[in-house]
């Protein structure tokens, strides 16, 4: 049974879900969503129009406004991102069983064994979705075929915007062929210009190279470099795979030296942390710092958890331990703090609750109980952390 794979991309996914939650900004044609132009965040996604500017995701605010000084900046809302992300897999999933949401914006789906009922083509298919994605949810989408993971994503990568695109088996070396390296996964922009250094720009460059004459020129990592030239990727795909962490990180105003301010900046991240885990129904055993200085130096600590929690208390105490020993690396480097992150991650399906679970803990389970159901009708500000509460102290 071959495999078919469908990866469903989601053009410009954080810039249309603002606009559809801000009809101020349905006419504004330079748009970038990410952080206000004041602020030292970086661009989660730009308009069509930005991005002929240069502008792209991932790119620091201050260089998106220094390229194109007339757009706007918007800050958006992450539970506006995950309401329209589940509104679009709830359209998927009538297409295939198998859907598996890669991230908020990207999903693939496993059409294998369907070539009895789709002999030709899967493109009839493509169109169909899209079409219903747009009609459900009024997003726009790219739709790649492929006979795996990598092969489907590129081709998605390719018919953007709103196209589509299939690449059969048998095709895949002639389509990567015309790609450039950078295009490919792993390859991001510095080992681009390493790999250009040796002479070596396109895919069809790879494909040519002998692999032993390519491993004298990179190293180890000729081997997986010449089997993706050559199109070959991941065919399995488990619906029911948990997501691989849930994290919340802020670039900070300025940058800080302050352990307080930081510290109840970490709870609060940690809170909405706490808060997906037991909405998506999801406990964690391992709880991550990243922490970037001044000068760019990040760091991540992590620490395993003895039981598995979705309880702010519990999480975010790992968190602060974290940051304390991180923290003294920050003092003796004289730097300040640029960003500050957690990630709960090494996730489980939550349990019900256990009969002889603590006194202390069944309590804080209550609590979190009682605040999820004020934030869900009030908004996540409804309830601030006491731990947070130090910083806006200080401030006063």
């Amino acid at each position: 049974m071959s495999s078919r794979i469908l990866h469903v991309d989601l053009d410009a996914f954080f810039v249309e879900v603002c606009r559809q939650r801000h009809p101020e900004l349905r006419g504004v044609e330079l748009l970038v969503v990410g952080g206000r132009r004041d602020q030292r965040g970086v661009v989660q996604s730009a308009s069509y129009g930005a991005r002929r500017f240069g502008i792209h995701a991932g790119m620091p605010i201050a260089q998106a406004v220094r390229l194109c000084p007339q757009a706007t900046f918007f800050q958006g809302a992450f539970p506006h991102y995950r309401t329209a992300s589940r509104a679009v897999r709830r359209v998927l999933e009538d297409f295939s069983p198998t859907v598996v949401m890669a991230s908020l914006d990207e999903a693939y789906l496993d059409f294998a064994g369907t070539e009895r009922l789709h002999p030709v083509s899967l493109l009839p298919v493509a169109e169909r979705l899209r079409d219903a994605v747009r009609r459900e949810t009024g997003l726009d989408c790219s739709v790649g075929i492929g006979p795996n993971r990598m092969i489907a994503k590129l081709a998605s990568d390719a018919a953007k915007p709103r196209g589509l695109m299939e690449v059969r088996a048998g095709w895949e070396e002639g389509f990567l062929a015309g790609l450039p390296l950078g295009a490919m996964p792993g390859i991001g922009p510095k080992t681009a210009e390493r790999l250009a250094d040796l002479g070596l720009v396109d895919v069809w460059q790879v494909q040519r190279l002998e692999e032993l004459a390519l491993q004298r020129l990179i190293g180890d990592d000729a081997r997986t470099l010449k089997r993706r030239a050559h199109g070959y990727g991941g065919t399995t795909l488990r619906g029911d795979r948990l997501p691989r962490s849930v994290s919340r990180e802020t670039t900070l105003a300025r940058d800080a030296r302050d352990p307080v301010r930081l510290e109840a900046a970490l709870s609060l991240l940690t809170a909405r942390v706490a808060g997906q885990l037991r909405e998506e129904h999801l406990v964690a055993r391992t709880v991550t710092l990243k922490l970037r200085h001044d000068d760019f130096h990040t760091v991540t600590r992590r620490h395993t958890l003895d039981t598995a929690t979705d309880l702010d208390a519990e999480l975010y105490a790992a968190a602060r331990d974290l940051f304390r020993a991180a923290f003294a690396e920050v003092r003796g480097r004289n730097r300040g703090v640029r960003l500050i992150g957690v990630a709960a991650t090494n996730l489980g399906v939550a349990a019900e609750a256990d009969l002889f679970e603590p006194d202390a803990r069944r309590r804080l389970r209550d609590l979190s109980a009682a605040v999820d159901q004020l934030r869900q009708k009030y908004g996540f500000a409804a309830v601030t952390p006491g731990s947070a509460l130090g910083g806006r102290r200080r401030r006063d």
